[in-house]
């Protein structure tokens, strides 16, 4: 008896994290943006996509795993024998293909074979052409690609990588919730991180006591793995891993943690230093504070990302010469899963030109860096209000930590 048998008889009852009525709500508003492209079927491989529409969860989103929504009638996924426990108890979805491991033909190959089998072989079909192109996630897929549109001349293939994306970045306020709970945890980390932080001992032990925070506290398997920055590695840039750093007087800190609740984020950068922190360190965690609150002040709906990041760059002119930062106010957060919390390519910045509208939701990263010694951050993440914005993350510790 095949595996997916057994389950089935085993009359697993799915555990969502929201109630059915939502996913049919969700799916009910993509397949309006669906028809307004005049598409037959959207296949789905953005995993965090998937889990907006079904539910959907695994510790392993990076597997083989695509999402067929047809404008009428039941989704399904194509995926591996491996994932079918996962599609049946955590998603709304029971018809489900199985992708062959054992066959040495491509997983587009086997693909194919399932839409051609459904009858889309002549149909317009929504593709994600990987991710959506954000800093955070830029591969593309090109290989199974050219096999689907090989495998199905007489179909029509459109790009639709955002049109979910689309549909998400306004939140409801059960997801807004799950991002407050989300919040809680990370500040746990946060907190717990510069407990163990003092002279002597090495970032990886921060980073430890971090993690054990959150995820006692009751987080999921977390996004991003933390990121602690310390000595000498804090002042070249946000995406140094930490690696056996023994701290020592002087050096700065800097974590950016988010726990997860049901899938959903929330981020937050904090700053500390080892003793008296120097002019320069002060300088720069002056900045960046005011910074972030000239952000919090003035994020609202009906303005652009452009009219609030010319206000909030005010902030870092006292530093401009002697830092780098990445130009970046704001971006998109809320559901995300392995490899990144980032959500949909909207953005806080200079040039950016989409009005926000109540229900979005942004992580505000003011992290900068010297280039040589020292880097510190601070940030928040937020929804916009009707009237302004309400921080959701529990602004504990937002200021220079001193250790």
């Amino acid at each position: 008896m095949k595996f997916e048998e057994r389950l089935r008889q085993a009359g697993l009852k799915p555990e969502l994290p929201f109630p059915v009525a939502e996913y049919e709500r969700r799916i009910a508003a993509v397949r309006e943006r669906m028809r307004a492209r005049g598409l037959d079927l959207l296949i789905v491989s953005n995993t965090s996509n998937w889990t907006y529409l079904t539910g959907y969860d695994s510790t392993m989103p990076s597997c083989y795993g695509v999402g067929l929504l047809p404008l009428e009638g039941r989704p399904a996924t194509h995926t591996a024998e491996l994932e079918v426990p996962c599609v049946l108890y955590n998603s709304i979805v029971d018809d489900i293909a199985v992708y062959d491991t054992q066959n040495d033909t491509s997983t587009a190959d086997q693909l194919a074979d399932v839409l051609l089998e459904r009858g889309y072989g002549d149909k317009t079909i929504g593709v994600e052409m990987g991710y959506s192109d954000t800093f955070a996630i830029g591969a593309y897929d090109t290989k199974s690609y050219m096999t689907l549109t090989g495998r199905m001349p007489k179909a029509t293939f459109v790009d639709t990588t955002e049109l979910v994306l689309d549909e998400r970045v306004v939140k409801t306020p059960a997801e807004l919730d799950y991002m407050r709970r989300a919040g809680k945890l990370t500040a746990l980390g946060i907190e717990a991180s510069f407990e163990a932080t003092r002279a002597g001992a090495t970032d990886n032990e921060i980073v430890a006591a971090g993690y054990a925070a959150m995820i006692a506290g009751g987080s999921e398997l977390l996004s991003i793995d933390g990121m602690c920055m310390a000595g000498h590695r804090a002042g070249l840039g946000p995406h140094m891993p930490f690696k056996r750093t023994k701290l020592q007087d002087g050096d700065t800190i800097f974590l950016e943690y988010t726990g997860t609740f049901n899938r959903y984020n929330a981020p937050t950068q904090r700053a500390a230093v080892i003793g008296n922190p120097s002019p320069q360190v002060r300088r720069l965690a002056d900045a960046s504070l005011e910074t972030l609150n000239l952000l919090i002040e003035n994020i609202g709906p009906g303005r652009t990302g452009d009219d609030i990041a010319q206000v909030a760059k005010k902030g870092l002119q006292p530093v401009w010469d002697e830092i780098w930062w990445h130009e970046v106010y704001g971006y998109s957060v809320g559901l995300g899963m392995q490899p990144t919390w980032t959500e949909s390519p909207t953005y806080i910045a200079l040039g950016a030109e989409r009005e926000l509208r109540p229900g979005m939701t942004f992580h505000l990263p003011i992290c900068i860096f010297t280039g040589g010694r020292h880097g510190v951050g601070f940030s928040e993440t937020v929804t916009v209000t009707e009237d302004g914005c309400e921080v959701l993350t529990p602004g504990a510790l937002r200021e220079l930590v001193v250790r």
